[in-house]
């Protein structure tokens, strides 16, 4: 019998969520249809909303942090991308980018997170196909074969923000921890406060969380953060540099500091927080968010700073951070404040886009339940 689901349709930027009702296609041999538990909505997606992404393709149904259970399973699958053996009924979080494995890229540089032909779930990676089983904000997932996958052990809400961990994961991959080494996070939202966690497994001796507000650097907190600074109480970055620096050996600055911001102002900031010779990363600008103004002498030569920035995740990385989520040693179900039903898909995007407040209380992240 064919399967009948909703899906959350966006007609196109700017415009209106519209719940659909479609038949899902017949199950792929060498894939699955996954049954939506839940989908988290990425700080990515109100840009989604408003265009930002000129390549997209509307009508596209949104979300790619999906977690679920296999629904239907394809006969050439039984197992995930480590080995674990599936069956119908398991849960499996969906690693969201699509790979061609054909391109410069992906054969030649092995860096097939810069796939000349990657796309995701969330962003319509199958054109050949109807768009309504394409993204996490739906009944289902039709996942075609040779997408990754993996089973996961923890319920839902504990391992929906997987696919962020797994971004955090490649950041803080691109800088090898000594011990005594200082790491500095800017930005205290989901990808902040991962990116401290796994800092801190990687091998930092101090962690120091810039950002806000008050009740997300506590969370920073209870998740490990060594220091943490106020950006609304200390509002001036000369002061915040200074504090900063007065956390490292010698006042020289962080040894390494990861930008989750999304804020163009926060570069400057966060390369004089660097010490001279460190690194700097940029993880918080997957959309273009504006320019900012950096001096080459003062800013790179004179600091003499590895700088660097990072694109998406692979494979490697969700089987990294599964580990970690799996491990219990954080209450990664205590970073959603919000969960919502399908209905309410427009309502999570709003917050996310203004005020970050939804049914008087404060946002940290959002995930929508298709079961709600």
């Amino acid at each position: 019998m064919a399967l009948v689901g909703r899906a959350v349709v966006l007609d196109k930027p700017n415009g209106t969520f519209t719940i659909e009702e479609a038949t899902v296609p017949e199950v792929d041999p060498g894939g699955m249809i996954v049954r939506q538990e839940m989908c988290g909505v990425c700080g990515t997606d109100p840009h989604l909303y408003r265009g930002h992404l000129f390549y997209l393709k509307y009508p596209i149904v949104m979300g790619h942090e999906n977690v679920g259970t296999i629904e239907r399973l394809g006969s050439k699958v039984t197992a995930d991308v480590t080995g674990r053996p599936v069956k119908e009924g398991d849960r499996v979080y969906v690693i969201p980018g699509t790979r061609c494995g054909k391109c410069y890229y992906c054969t030649v540089l092995l860096q097939p997170n810069l796939c000349l032909s990657g796309g995701g779930f969330g962003f319509r990676p199958y054109p050949d196909q109807p768009i309504h089983f394409q993204g996490g904000y739906a009944d289902y997932l039709w996942i075609k074969e040779g997408q990754g996958f993996l089973k996961v052990d923890v319920e839902p809400k504990a391992i929906v923000a997987l696919e962020p961990l797994s971004i955090s994961t490649h950041v803080v991959s691109q800088y090898h921890f000594l011990p005594g080494d200082t790491a500095v996070v800017q930005g205290a939202g989901a990808i902040g406060i991962q990116t401290m966690i796994v800092a801190k497994e990687s091998g930092a001796t101090k962690v120091i969380v810039v950002g806000a507000p008050a009740s997300r650097l506590a969370l920073a907190k209870q998740f490990g953060a060594d220091v943490t600074i106020n950006i609304e109480e200390v509002r001036s970055p000369e002061e915040r540099i200074e504090l900063v620096r007065k956390e490292t050996v010698g006042g020289h600055g962080a040894d390494v500091v990861f930008e989750a911001t999304g804020v163009p102002a926060a570069l400057a900031e966060g390369i004089e927080m660097t010490r001279r010779g460190g690194t700097y990363v940029v993880a918080g600008h997957f959309t273009d968010a504006g320019t900012v103004a950096l001096n080459p002498f003062s800013h790179f030569n004179r600091k003499n700073i590895t700088l660097k920035g990072v694109w998406s995740s692979e494979k490697a990385h969700f089987v990294r951070a599964r580990s970690i989520a799996e491990s219990g040693k954080y209450p990664f179900a205590e970073l959603i404040s919000h969960v919502l039903p399908l209905s309410r898909v427009a309502d999570a995007i709003q917050a996310m886009s203004s005020g970050y407040r939804l049914d008087g209380q404060e946002v940290r992240k959002i995930a929508i339940a298709s079961q709600l």
